[in-house]
């Protein structure tokens, strides 16, 4: 074969590739429309850096942001976070705490957590908003882990994907119930 139709070939066996099963490397969604949990899924999280217009910022010398945490699904039916409590006054930098741990899911906290979660999809838009704070979804598989943008924030193009904005919020939500109700379980 002729140094050409190598190339061609090549071409058009990634093309072929790449559209098959409308997913990214090892398996992960990147196509519009489709959710970013699969079948291989063993764990999801969502992280928040901070940022927008909105809540207030900790004071010098606290130990944490309150905006800023991570709350994990394991499908095995674990919940773990790392976060930021605010105890008391927000001006008193010794009110901020760090919290993480885990715990057990119940079978209804997983089947909501999962339920949520799989309304979450890869988004084409390219949207530049500024007043909430960024956030990102990894999901993980056996193979490796794939982390989204939110497309409320895709035209600052820092993720090799993105996904809808607004069941992103509604699985925040979701999790954050998880993490409220960590010590009534």
């Amino acid at each position: 074969m002729t140094p050409s139709k190598n190339l061609l070939s090549s071409f058009l066996f990634l093309s072929l590739a790449s559209i098959a099963g409308g997913c990214g490397g090892d398996g992960f969604s990147t196509q519009p429309g489709d959710s970013v949990l699969t079948d291989g899924t063993t764990s999801f999280a969502v992280t928040s850096s901070g940022g927008g217009l909105v809540g207030s910022f900790p004071p010098p010398g606290a130990a944490c942001d309150p905006q800023v945490w991570t709350y994990t699904v394991h499908i095995a039916g674990q919940f773990a976070w790392a976060a930021c409590n605010l105890n008391g006054d927000a001006t008193d930098p010794a009110a901020y705490t760090p919290s993480s741990g885990s715990r057990a899911l119940l079978p209804g906290e997983l089947d909501s957590a999962l339920t949520t979660a799989r309304t979450v999809v890869v988004s084409a838009r390219t949207l530049c908003g500024a007043d909430k704070p960024a956030l990102h979804m990894s999901v993980t598989s056996s193979s490796g882990s794939f982390t989204y943008g939110d497309d409320f924030y895709a035209c600052r193009n820092d993720a090799p994907a993105y996904v809808e904005s607004q069941p992103l919020d509604n699985l925040v939500s979701v999790l954050h119930e998880l993490y409220v109700g960590k010590a009534a379980n």
